[in-house]
């Protein structure tokens, strides 16, 4: 989502869905195409850098590259159509490729050829939206304006080694036309036509003649069990046959070659390089013709290959019947994107910066690789995601008028930046909600503060001679990694924008550095940048490391101690305004770790120096100074074992059910730890009482294994986060519940374990249980001081762990159906130190439609609670192995959400939710659910409104173990 910090506001973080906060995050996995056919060594690389050999039918993702062996080929087709024919010994990476069925603008490819070469026939990208489509090389970007077209990128030779050819960008088109950028200007290419791009400041030219190795040649045999099964044909268009018999091979040709591009050293005649052919013969002796789109089998029988496109889910199934799982993947990591930009209002200047996260996050591009804008879908409700991480949530980002400059890019981390100068950022954004009248659904809130469904909120901000910072970069798959690693590690500065002011300064980055602490879950950063001749030095404190991301601001709270210590020009400036005169300045930073195996950091950072001239009260003036910067770390092992830890944390998982109506939150917790928020007020609507904040709250996720204290007498202790307990000493400031938190030692206290189980599911063996009344102990990270103590008397807190997990765990099928049954249990417990019995439960799952239905049955018969309770959730969709609903979402795009409580215990009105994650490819599944009863009552808001208040007076809750 988009999250707007002023630098006095809290720190600003990505939003997505997370099983434990470790799972990947989408709805499905971002299917670029699949390989048809594959002749030689052919291998895929993931995003976790390992590769798998290539085989027909296997499915590309975004973010993966393919790499083609000598005398090896491949033949893919795309989610929109399109045909991709690679060359040998060529490597292809997949940065963008969306298509969602429809040419709307929402479609988008960006594909980057580092070295070789490919035949494409485009397909439904691009052809209406010509900016759809773009092919990015190291010299140049390839606008697609045609269907039918030949790229090919020479390197550089070894030194010593003197050149075949002129290093650099070609393209050959066959039918229709590409264009041909640099940082100097454009050329297009029409049919029978090569462009060149020797560097990416030389203008790209024509060439009068076509190059040797887009002469037709014989496409390379497979390899194949010490055999020969067949030889491949050559094929291509009538204009590519024309132009090569015109073309023969001989030394004035070469020689007229090499004159039409930059010269070389003695050029040799170029070698005869094979065609990237649309046909060719597979190990058993099928040949594919990817231009009829026939193939022909060893025996001669003519097959016509499937039409259309690929669903996004990478299925073209309904799914198996019987039970049946799919063969599990994993999903491809998403996108995020920082950006910040001055913002005035009223008489004051702030800085401010925007985060958005996950795959629903699409970047939209130029011919050089800026930044034009962003959009970020989250779905129709909370539950139901387009994509996006935090569904219900959908925004925009946009300019005009702003010149695009400053961009830089890093291969290694995928990170790119860059700044837009002046003109107008545009932003809109919708959520869910609850209007006046108690409907829900996508809106936004009106000029009168009432959220209204439909609506948009919309903003402009202009620039003037101020500068909006970019920087991107890939959410990992194994973005996990920070909060389950142990040691350190150092990033440095890669590059980033040059460092901007309000008033149209352009300075310098001089420095930049983070260290993270994995082990204390720490970062520390500084920053040194030069505008206006003045030289500033940013020291951050002690930052959280907050999943992947990090941040300080000067009132960050909850444990933080990473406020900024600002120095100008070797001076420390102070942070306390004086009442008529002095400087005084604030600063903030914050970021993310990105790239494979979290090799890369991208940060922002900004200053807002203030300055009140002797003997003038009030209104200061303000520069603010902004910029980001990329760095680079080591790899970390994407294979890290690790262990979870999930917790549902009975009474104040209750008041997570609804939130008040003008927050625009969910209904559902965010996590499986079952985190409440606090109430708000409401303009209109209903208000939710929440618990009373001493009943505390915590939260478990993922953590090195050892943090997972537990023996045969039940878990003792973990790694978490902790709020609103009864602090031990007055110095210990306690988070709200709802509040971001540092990262905690939980141990058991005098609390005792109850209802002990384990099973074994996939290979990985689940215990769970539950921590009964008593006191729990709350300590500092490393267990040293005990920070406070939660009363769990009266209450349970259940629990679930799982050890020697990697990330492939969470991988999920993309096909099949499955019925699960139950493996163990907690015994669901109320607020009143009650204990009740699960009467049955039932879980089964869609996941070629991505949907799950299921149902808990649970039974109290005590002096306290007579109570019989229910809870169906169908059509609940899945995202990434996670699955949630509440009664808020019930009747919402066909889900069915009804909680029922029968018995003397019961209240007027009742209310529930459900989580549940899969784990082992799918082989099982934890269900947490929470269930509460009690009445409504009118009531007037602050304003005057008409207002209702919903408080629970019992409650039902506790987790589920289950097996396919």
């Amino acid at each position: 989502m988009i999250t707007k910090t002023r630098l006095y506001s809290m720190q600003s973080r990505l939003i997505w869905a997370a099983f434990f906060a470790i799972l990947p995050i989408s709805a499905s996995a971002s299917v670029a195409g699949r390989v048809q056919f594959v002749a030689g060594d052919v291998r895929i690389v993931g995003l976790d850098g390992k590769q798998r050999a290539a085989q027909k039918g296997q499915e590309i993702d975004e973010g993966e590259t393919i790499l083609t062996a000598t005398n090896s080929s491949a033949q893919l087709k795309m989610i929109d159509g399109g045909l991709l024919a690679l060359r040998p010994e060529t490597q292809l990476k997949v940065d963008t490729y969306i298509y969602k069925g429809a040419e709307d603008g929402s479609e988008n490819a960006l594909l980057s050829l580092v070295k070789g070469g490919l035949r494409t026939i485009t397909g439904l990208i691009g052809r209406q939206n010509k900016d759809k489509l773009k092919l990015r090389t190291p010299t140049a970007t390839i606008g697609i304006r045609g269907t039918d077209h030949e790229p090919v990128v020479v390197l550089a030779p070894p030194a010593g080694t003197v050149a075949t050819n002129p290093p650099g960008t070609y393209d050959k088109v066959n039918v229709g036309a590409t264009s041909l950028t640099t940082q100097v200007g454009t050329t297009v290419i029409g049919p029978n036509q090569v462009g060149y791009a020797a560097a990416p400041n030389q203008a790209p030219v024509l060439l009068p003649k076509l190059p040797d190795f887009y002469r037709a040649t014989p496409t390379p045999v497979a390899k194949v069990d010490q055999k020969q099964q067949g030889q491949a044909t050559t094929s291509g268009s009538s204009t590519e046959s024309a132009s090569s018999n015109a073309s023969a091979a001989s030394a004035t040709d070469a020689k007229t070659d090499a004159a039409s591009a930059p010269a070389v050293a003695a050029v040799p005649p170029a070698p005869v390089v094979p065609v990237a052919s649309l046909t060719g013969v597979n190990a058993s002796g099928n040949t594919l013709n990817l231009s009829e789109q026939t193939l022909t089998s060893n025996t001669g029988q003519v097959q016509t290959l499937s039409s259309g496109t690929i669903s996004s889910s990478g299925s073209t199934s309904s799914g198996s019947t019987g039970g049946s799982l799919g063969t599990p993947v994993a999903a491809a990591p998403g996108k995020l994107l920082i950006v910040n930009f001055p913002y005035s209002q009223q008489s004051y200047t702030f800085p401010i910066y925007y985060s958005l996260g996950g795959r629903g996050l699409t970047l939209t591009n130029d011919a050089s690789g800026n930044l034009t804008g962003a959009t970020f879908g989250g779905g129709a409700n909370p539950s139901v995601g387009s994509g996006g991480d935090y569904q219900g949530y959908s925004a925009s980002l946009s300019q005009s008028g702003s010149t695009l400059t400053n961009m830089g890019s890093d291969a290694a981390t995928g990170m790119s930046w860059g700044r837009w100068q002046g003109g107008t950022v545009s932003e809109s954004s919708q959520y869910y909600g609850q209007d006046a009248s108690g409907n829900r659904g996508i809106g936004a809130v009106n000029s009168s503060g009432v959220f209204v469904i439909g609506a948009t909120q919309t903003s402009s901000t202009l620039l003037g001679s101020g500068s909006l910072h970019w920087i991107t970069g890939p959410v990992s798959q194994a973005s996990f990694l920070s909060q389950v690693l142990t040691g350190s590690a150092n990033y440095t500065l890669i590059s980033g924008t040059n460092p901007t002011d309000q008033h149209g300064n352009v300075g310098t980055l001089n420095q930049a550095n983070l260290g993270v602490n994995f082990t204390t879950q720490i970062v520390n950063a500084s920053v040194d940048f030069t505008v206006a001749g003045n030289n500033w030095v940013m020291q951050s404190g002690a930052m959280p490391l907050d999943g992947i991301g990090f941040s300080t601001t000067p009132n960050c709270n909850n444990g933080c101690t990473g406020a900024i210590n600002l120095t100008r020009n070797g001076t420390t400036v102070g942070t306390t305004p004086s009442p008529t005169k002095g400087e005084y300045a604030v600063g903030s930073i914050s970021g993310y770790l990105t790239g494979i195996g979290l090799n890369g950091a991208a940060l922002e950072y900004a200053v807002q120096d203030n300055t009140i001239s002797t003997g003038v009260a009030g209104v200061p003036v303000t520069t603010v100074l902004q910029g980001v910067a990329a760095l680079s770390g080591p790899t970390q092992n994407v294979n890290t074992q690790f262990g979870v830890v999930g917790i549902v944390d009975g009474w104040n998982n209750l008041s997570n059910l609804v939130s008040s109506s003008g927050s625009g939150s969910s209904g559902a917790s965010s996590g499986s730890s079952g985190s409440s928020g606090s109430s708000s007020s409401s303009s209109s609507g209903t208000v939710y009482n929440y618990a009373p904040y001493y009943h505390g709250n915590i939260q478990g996720g993922g953590q090195p294994p050892a943090s997972v204290v537990s023996s045969a007498a039940g878990l003792t202790s973990f790694i978490g986060s902790a709020a609103g307990y009864t602090p031990a000493n007055s110095s210990v400031v306690v988070p709200k519940p709802g509040d971001n938190t540092v990262s905690n030692t939980i141990n058991v206290g005098t609390a005792t374990n109850a209802n002990l189980g384990s099973t074994t599911i996939g290979g990985i063996n689940v215990s769970w249980g539950r921590w009964a009344g008593g006191s729990v102990n709350i300590y500092s990270l490393d267990g040293a001081s005990l920070l406070g103590s939660i009363d769990n008397s009266n209450r349970s807190i259940h629990w679930v762990t799982a050890a020697g997990l990697t990330g492939a765990t969470f991988n999920m099928p993309m096909t099949g159906t499955a019925t699960y049954t139950i493996a163990g249990n907690t015994d669901p417990t109320d607020f009143k130190g009650n204990t009740g019995s699960l009467t049955s439960a039932t879980l089964n799952a869609d996941f070629a439609n991505s949907k799950v239905n299921t149902t808990v049955n649970v039974s109290f018969n005590s002096a306290t609670n007579t109570s019989t309770w229910n809870l169906t959730a169908d059509n609940v969709p899945l995202a990434s192995g996670d699955f949630k609903s509440s009664s808020a979402l019930n009747g919402v795009n066909g889900i069915v959400n009804t909680v029922t409580c029968t018995g003397s215990s019961c209240g007027t009105t009742s209310k529930g939710y459900i989580q549940g994650h899969f784990v082992a490819g799918a082989q099982g599944a934890l269900l947490f659910y929470g269930m509460s009863t009690g009445t409504i009552a009118s009531a007037t808001g602050s304003n005057g409104t008409s207002i209702s208040t919903f408080t629970p007076s019992n409650g039902a809750t506790g987790l589920i173990v289950m097996k396919h």
